[in-house]
């Protein structure tokens, strides 16, 4: 084979690889399917965590509400997180941390996608809040028909935030000493629907 062909089919393989690897799901033991979303409460605000990419698909991203584990969020999967309205710092940890400040109403359902990048060692993530008028709020119910519905599975979550409280806490005081944590994306009450 010339070199020119055993470029051409070397690019075939890869785009046949790209294929597969694209559409591959991924899987999480602090995680399980559910087919029940969390119900919107008067008393109560919920946010939805979606990551529609399957790139990086082995690599699961830790979500935390300031020191607190609440899952992990997972490729081509989605969950809810129901809690108390008023101001969160949502926190997500790969190889960096990227953090989310929300004030968040009662009765609100609200989208946050959490994104992967390449990294040096590994995965990099950066959270997109799905804020009103962006270009992807008047896409959500295709993205809830198309992703893996999950919710946390609360006592494999515990162990691992036990393990990892000290940690927790360094990400936290990362974000209160940040000079920049004013750039960090944000939701207002009316992001929520």
């Amino acid at each position: 084979m010339e070199p020119s062909g055993m470029r051409k089919g070397f690019i075939g393989l890869l785009g046949v690889g790209l294929f597969i690897l694209s559409s591959c799901a991924g899987s999480s033991s602090y995680m399980k399917p559910t087919e029940t979303r969390a119900p919107l409460m008067r008393d109560k605000a919920v946010v939805r965590f979606m990551r529609p990419s399957s790139f990086g698909f082995a690599v699961n991203v830790n979500v935390l509400d300031g020191e607190k584990t609440i899952g992990n969020s997972v490729a081509k999967s989605q969950f809810d997180y129901s809690t108390n309205p008023g101001r969160h710092l949502f926190i997500a940890s790969a190889e960096n941390q990227d953090y989310l400040e929300a004030d968040l109403e009662a009765g609100k359902l609200y989208y946050v996608f959490t994104n992967i990048y390449p990294g040096i060692w590994r995965a990099r993530v950066a959270f997109e809040p799905v804020n009103r008028g962006s270009k992807h709020w008047d896409e959500m119910r295709k993205y809830e028909n198309e992703l893996t519905l999950l919710r946390p599975d609360e006592a494999a979550l515990k162990i691992w935030q036990d393990r990892h409280a000290q940690d927790a806490k360094e990400m936290v005081a990362a974000y209160e000493n940040d000079p920049k944590k004013s750039e960090y994306p944000k939701l207002s009450p009316g992001d929520g629907r």
